[in-house]
């Protein structure tokens, strides 16, 4: 009984990690660069991270997208530019 309640307990802490979500749920700074990369029309290699702040489930990124600074919002597994991301909250 002690070794199911410890596994429990073991794949709760795991999946409430916020890098372990972003993981699984395939956001990860990589497919965030590809995303962009796409989107914008910029190569792969001329899109940086500037700048970051993740939280469980959510993040914000400052990046360079060939020269020209952009915001994008993580919400869930899903990026977007911030603009787009805010517009959609407020409907």
């Amino acid at each position: 009984m002690k070794s199911v309640f410890y596994s429990l307990a073991l794949a709760v802490t795991l999946l409430s990690c916020g890098a372990a979500v972003r993981t699984i749920g395939g956001a990860t700074e990589s497919k965030l660069i590809e995303t962009v990369a796409v989107e914008q029309g910029c190569p792969r290699e001329n899109v940086k991270i500037i700048d970051k702040s993740k939280n469980s489930g959510n993040a914000t990124y400052a990046l360079d997208v060939c020269g020209t600074r952009m915001v994008y919002k993580q919400v869930g597994s899903v990026f977007m530019e911030s603009g787009k991301a805010n517009s959609m909250f407020q409907k």
